[in-house]
């Protein structure tokens, strides 16, 4: 099965933001990033890794934790106040995976790409075969009266997801809609225990197998 170079498990999540803040400025203006874009590329992994490693098993416990509107949550959000102490680097605007998705994209479609830069910046991913690729779906949670799933994209291997809804009462699911920006959002999920399941897109086509499914339930 094909995977995303981002890993799942927020140890490695940590390392991998790590790594970014460190190589992306030595190699961002190759790529034609402005200096104001590494800049807040750099302050986007450094609060990244700030949460996880002060926030990790409160996050993890409670997919509704404001620290993971900040990674998974919205670009166009206003700022969350999160623990800050005396070691905490600049805040940033939710969105930060959203954010990390974009650039990474923007990063494999630039002619001066290559192997060397996706072994240093960690966004280099096994050989992507999109008929065993598995869509890749965040944990959901209730935001206001929306649902919000981060997704993954095979780093830019596919367009998007298509978002399945099925709830108690449905004898299958229910297509949401099509999402190419995480996260996905649900603007009218009912209410109840509801289960979500995606299906990458390519070429405005459903490729590879279904995601696992994901719960929430919403009050």
């Amino acid at each position: 099965m094909s995977k995303s170079y981002f890993p799942a498990d927020r140890a490695g999540r940590t390392d991998w933001y790590k790594n970014f803040s460190a190589q992306f400025p030595k190699i961002g203006t190759e790529l034609d990033f402005s200096e104001i874009e590494i800049t807040n590329a750099v302050n986007d992994a450094k609060y990244a890794v700030h949460i996880l490693t002060t926030l990790g098993p409160d996050i993890d416990a409670d997919p509704g934790h404001a620290g993971n509107a900040v990674l998974s949550g919205q670009s166009s959000g206003d700022f969350v106040d999160l623990p800050a102490g005396g070691s905490a680097p600049t805040p940033v605007r939710p969105g930060i995976d959203t954010r990390r998705q974009a650039r990474v994209e923007r990063i494999k479609a630039h002619p001066k790409f290559n192997a060397d830069i996706g072994r240093k910046l960690r966004i280099d991913t096994e050989k992507f075969d999109v008929a065993k690729y598995k869509a890749e779906l965040g944990r959901a949670r209730q935001t206001g009266n929306f649902v919000t799933i981060p997704f993954r994209k095979a780093g830019g291997g596919v367009s998007g997801i298509n978002l399945y809804r099925q709830s108690k009462g449905d004898k299958s699911p229910q297509k949401i809609g099509f999402f190419f920006r995480t996260p996905a959002i649900d603007t009218s999920p009912g209410k109840g225990e509801l289960k979500y399941t995606a299906r990458a897109v390519l070429n405005d086509k459903e490729v590879g197998q279904a995601s696992d499914a994901v719960s929430v339930t919403v009050s």
